[in-house]
This record gives C-alpha cells, sequence and structure tokens, in this order.
C-alpha cells in the first residue's frame, strides 16, 4: 500500500535548496515507522514548507534547530500561504505528518492547515493549543469533508508535555485508526472513523504555514 507523507518543519536538513525541493532525508527511526521500505518506493513525500519562499518575507528569520541545524522562525507577522496545488496533490486517503516545531507563544495555534476556497473550513491541519490545566499542549489534528461540513471537524487529539521545547510529533492515519508518534516514539493510538475515507480538496484550497487563513487566524509563532 502506498503512503503519502506530508512534512511542516520549521526546521531544514542542510541546505535552502533541501527546503524548497519535496524530497527531504529521512532518519532512520522515522523508516523504521513505516516499516524499514525505501523512501522513494514506499511514500510520496509532499513539503508544506515549501510555502515559504526565499528571500524571507517579514516575520520570517533563520534560527538555530534541532542540533544545531538552520530552522525557520515564525511570528505572528508572517503570512506564509500558497495554493495548495503547487504542493500538495488533489486528494489523500492514508497518510503520514511530519511535524517539527518549537512553540513560542502560550496560547498555541494552527501549525499548519489546507483550508477550503472560502477560508472557512480547515479540510487538513494541525492544531496546538494548550490543556485547561495548563501543563500540555492538544495536539488535534482536523480532516473535514468541505462539501458537506460547514464546521472543521478533529479527527485524532493527543496530548504532549508543554513547553517551549523542540518536538517531533508524527500522525500516521491509516482508514480506521491515527497512531500517534512524539519525538519518534509511539505515544498513542485512537480507532477513528474517516468521513470521507479518500479526502478531496477544494480545487482553490490554500495551504497556509502557521495559520488558518484570514478568517479562521489562530497565528502559531513558531522556532
Amino acid at each position: 500500500m502506498n503512503h503519502t507523507v506530508i512534512r511542516c518543519q520549521p526546521w531544514l536538513y542542510g541546505t535552502v535548496v533541501t527546503l524548497i525541493c519535496i524530497a527531504h532525508r529521512v532518519t532512520s527511526s522515522e523508516l523504521n515507522i513505516f516499516g524499514g521500505q525505501g523512501i522513494r518506493d514506499a511514500l510520496a513525500e509532499r513539503d508544506l514548507m515549501g510555502a515559504i519562499q526565499i528571500p524571507l518575507q517579514n516575520g520570517v528569520k533563520f534560527v538555530d534547530g534541532l542540533d544545531g541545524f538552520p530552522a525557520f522562525g515564525v511570528t505572528s507577522e508572517a503570512d506564509l500561504k500558497s495554493p495548495f496545488k503547487l504542493i500538495l496533490s488533489d486528494h489523500l486517503q492514508d497518510f503520514a505528518i511530519i511535524a517539527t516545531v518549537r512553540p513560542q507563544s502560550s496560547s498555541g495555534g494552527w501549525v499548519f492547515s489546507v483550508v477550503n476556497s472560502l477560508d472557512t473550513v480547515v479540510q487538513l491541519g494541525l492544531l496546538l493549543e494548550p490543556t485547561a490545566a495548563g501543563d500540555q499542549w492538544n495536539a488535534t489534528l482536523y480532516y473535514t469533508d468541505a462539501k458537506k461540513e460547514r464546521n472543521s471537524q478533529p479527527l485524532a487529539s493527543f496530548q504532549v508535555p508543554y513547553g517551549k521545547s523542540w518536538m517531533k510529533m508524527i500522525f500516521k492515519v491509516l482508514p480506521d485508526q491515527v497512531v500517534f508518534y512524539y519525538n519518534c516514539l509511539e505515544a498513542g493510538v485512537v480507532s477513528v472513523k474517516k468521513e470521507p475515507r479518500k479526502l478531496v480538496f477544494d480545487s482553490a484550497s490554500t495551504v497556509y504555514i502557521g495559520q488558518a487563513g484570514p478568517i479562521l487566524k489562530r497565528k502559531f509563532e513558531h522556532w
């Protein structure tokens, strides 16, 4: 079975050129999550960070990332977006999302989103927000059929330690469950009912990084 991997990583392996290409180096621990298959044979990979252009726009800068690799710092001044067709295929079925982030705001926000043409529904997205107690983050994956739903629909939510340190989150989305990995270790599994089985994006959808557009907002500052 083929899978699609979607990356939303505000940090780079190597040079700026690597960032704007679709293919990234994948660590051995990430390969193990997908059964150890060759990445080019098993996975179709899409890099959402292709929405960031060089030279950098206002609100984006280079900072130190994991293990000393360069990273992107994104503030609330940034307006990072791209037509989804430049980054994603027109549909998703079984897929994984890899996001490496370091929050700078205690309010959290949208790490990324794919929003319909009206900017009113998050068809696919990752929302990070503090729990009521304030001692953990809720990391919630959204998956919505914008043709049937007026509101963005959560698919699965997991809790991770609260803080402002780097963290890597992987969501492996299968037909009836979502498997969650935190810093490349399995941290949770929930049963889900994906509706629809195949998510088809609105033809004029937009990919947003660190926000969900001018209407839904909730900007996320990370570096």
